[in-house]
C-alpha cells in the first residue's frame, strides 16, 4: 500500500510540474483497472494468480495509466504474448531442476509488458 501511495504521490507531483492535471487521474484508473481485472482473475480461478501478482499489476497500471488507454490495452496484449513465452521459458527451466518449485512467476511478465508498452508509446 506504501508503494501505491508512494507512486500517486510521484504522479500528483510530476503532473504540477510538467502542467498535466489529468495525469493522476489517467493513473488512478489504470491502477484500479490493473488491480481489478488481476483481482478478478484471481478469484475467479484461485491458485492460478496470487496477491503480489494483483499487487505488481496496480503498480505497473498506475505508470502505464498515466500514458493513456492505448498504452493500457497495448499492455494487456503484451503480458498476454510474454506471459507465453515465459511459459515456454519456465517450463524449460523447471524440468532441469527437478527440486524447484514448479509454479510460473508471473510478476516478470506484468513489468516486462508494462516496460515495453511504455517504452513503444515514448518511442512514438
Amino acid at each position: 500500500m506504501a508503494g501505491i501511495t508512494t507512486q500517486l504521490l510521484a504522479c500528483v507531483l510530476l503532473a504540477w510540474i510538467a502542467g498535466d492535471p489529468s495525469a493522476p487521474l489517467r493513473a488512478c484508473a489504470g491502477l484500479m483497472c490493473g488491480a481489478g481485472v488481476q483481482l478478478a482473475l484471481a478469484l475467479i480461478r484461485p491458485g492460478a494468480l496470487g496477491f503480489g501478482d494483483v499487487t505488481a499489476s496496480a503498480l505497473v497500471g498506475c505508470v502505464v495509466g498515466v500514458f493513456g488507454p492505448v498504452p493500457f490495452a497495448r499492455w494487456w496484449l503484451l503480458m498476454g504474448v510474454c506471459g507465453l513465452l515465459w511459459l515456454a521459458v519456465w517450463s524449460q527451466y523447471a524440468k532441469r531442476r527437478p527440486g524447484v518449485d514448479a509454479r510460473v512467476p508471473f510478476v516478470p511478465v506484468v513489468v516486462t509488458a508494462g516496460l515495453l508498452a511504455v517504452l513503444s508509446t515514448v518511442a512514438n
